[in-house]
């Protein structure tokens, strides 16, 4: 197995964890769609300067003030090789009262084996999430405002459109609840496929860790992100561009 596998696998089942700080003036006042309006976004996915394979986020209305953001990943050229299936992750929440609660989390690497996938269920009258991480029992407490690791990237493009800063933020990541800071760097007119975009930056960092992640948001686009980078060690491993924005 090459060094490709962990990280490629890794990011095209866990990208563009999302990130928040208080936004710029100029970006708050440019007016976009809903960030609840279904989306289907693709990008390209890069791995130290190599293509490899594409990612498409989308947002699905479920009816009854229920939403799916899932994140399906496919591997290409020699990345294809190594990854052979579709990575799925996928977190089915609930509107209530303007805010987003989640109801189910799965990540699947695609293959018939579970060893690396992880489902939750959110029980939030009895306060927990339970399920199974790399087929181990999982239970975790639940708090106001804990989403798991693909809600709470709707949920911090709802607060960036409404202008809110938070900074800190928690979510279940995987078999633990992680918390993350974020940092505003900034706008940029951003060159992409779609055309040229206003954006707005953000990192994400952790305490003692190497690696920053840093996404590009479009406040015309509801603040879809259209730009992802991952560096370890102050290099970029992992960049995801965006390919094609589609809405209904």
């Amino acid at each position: 197995m090459t060094r490709l596998a962990p990280g490629l696998s890794r990011w095209m089942a866990a990208q563009l964890l999302a990130t928040v700080a208080v936004t710029s003036g100029r970006a708050a006042s440019v007016a976009g769609p809903s960030v609840f309006q279904p989306s289907k976004v693709t990008f390209k996915a890069e791995y130290r300067g190599i293509t490899a394979g594409t990612i498409t986020i989308s947002l699905l209305d479920a009816g009854q003030g229920k939403y799916i953001y899932e994140s399906r990943a496919n591997a290409g050229g020699l990345a294809k090789l190594i990854v052979r299936h579709e990575i799925l992750e996928a977190s089915t929440f609930a509107l209530e009262n303007n805010q987003i609660r989640p109801l189910s989390y799965v990540l699947d690497d695609g293959s018939s084996d579970t060893a690396k996938d992880t489902r939750l269920e959110f029980d939030w009258t009895a306060g927990f999430a339970r399920g199974a991480h790399e087929d181990m029992p999982l239970e975790l407490p639940l708090r106001p405002d804990l989403q798991d690791r693909m809600s709470v990237q709707v949920w911090i493009m709802q607060k960036l459109a409404a202008g809110e800063p938070l900074g800190r933020i928690e979510f279940v990541d995987r078999d633990e609840i992680k918390d993350y800071l974020y940092t505003n760097e900034g706008t940029a007119i951003l060159k992409t496929a779609i055309g040229d975009i206003d954006t707005v930056i953000y990192s994400s960092t952790r305490p003692n860790s190497t690696r920053v992640s840093r996404f590009w948001y479009a406040p015309s686009l509801g603040f879809l992100p259209v730009r992802a980078e991952q560096q370890r060690k102050g290099k970029v491993e992992t960049v995801l561009t965006v390919l094609k924005v589609e809405r209904p």
